[in-house]
Formats: structure tokens, C-alpha cells, sequence
């Protein structure tokens, strides 16, 4: 079952069945002068979830981070260390973008753009996930689940 969601409103918040997702395709755009923009694989709506699988924050100027993305999980109300690849920074204000998120059994894979990114291994179990949140300053034109 796939579900597409056009032109969702920020902060994005849905509900999914992790026994069958196992893509996330989400189209967007970062508008002039963003700081950040994050996507969220949780459990429950809330804004501060008890957990998360996974945080793919897209930094343009953000604190200390500077066109940088950040991955990282929460467990048991804990979050995990910050992990800060040396991936080239994909995003630039005003342009379209296109990120992939594959779901298998260890990982989550991800795409930008239709090249392969980064690689996160799960640290907290998908079967405890339930919704995704993508929040802070993006314009969605397509959220999918699949």
C-alpha cells in the first residue's frame, strides 16, 4: 500500500504502519535564509518523543553546525551521540530536493537527489516506530510512504 500525501503542511506529523513502509520519499524545498530541517522516524506524535530511530537534521547554519547534516536516534528518552558524516552538504536554499529513505532490517539508507548519502545503522527497533515528523524550515511538496 502506498500513501502520497501532496503539499503537507509544516510541521508534517502522520502515522505509519512500520510493518509495511519501507520507503520514505519526501520533496521539498529549503526556503532563502533557512537554518535547519528535520525528519523524524518516532514513536507517537508528540514533539519530544520518548523515541526515535532516526533524525536526519539538515543543518545550513544552526548553533556550531554549518552545512552539515547530523543523523541520531533517541532511546529510552536519551539521546544517542550525534553522528556527522564527511558527506559533501547536498542542500541549497531555494532549490528543489528529493530524499530517499530506504528501511531494511539494520539500516536506514539514504538518498538525496537520487545519489546514495549516507548510511545509518538502526539502533532502536522500526517495530516501535510509528509516525513521522519533518519540521523547522522546509516547504513539502510530497511526502510517500511505501
Amino acid at each position: 500500500m502506498v500513501r502520497t500525501i501532496e503539499s503537507p503542511a509544516v510541521p508534517f506529523v502522520s502515522f505509519m504502519d512500520t510493518e509495511w513502509i519501507q520507503e520514505i520519499t519526501i520533496k521539498g524545498r529549503a526556503p532563502e535564509g533557512a537554518s535547519r530541517f528535520t525528519v523524524y522516524l518516532q514513536h507517537g506524535p508528540e514533539d519530544e518523543p520518548h523515541e526515535v530511530a532516526f533524525v536526519f537534521d539538515a543543518r545550513f547554519h544552526y548553533g556550531a553546525s554549518h552545512n552539515k547534516i547530523v543523523t541520531n536516534c533517541k532511546k529510552e528518552g536519551t539521546w544517542g551521540t550525534e553522528e556527522d558524516g564527511d558527506c559533501p552538504f547536498p542542500f541549497h536554499h531555494g532549490q528543489d530536493f528529493k530524499i530517499k529513505i530506504t528501511v531494511d532490517d539494520d539500516s536506514f539508507k539514504v538518498k538525496v537527489n537520487g545519489e546514495k548519502f549516507l548510511e545509518y545503522e538502526q539502533k532502536l527497533s522500526m517495530k516501535s516506530i510509528n509516525c513521522i515528523r519533518i519540521q523547522n524550515d522546509v516547504h513539502l511538496h510530497q511526502v510517500k510512504l511505501a
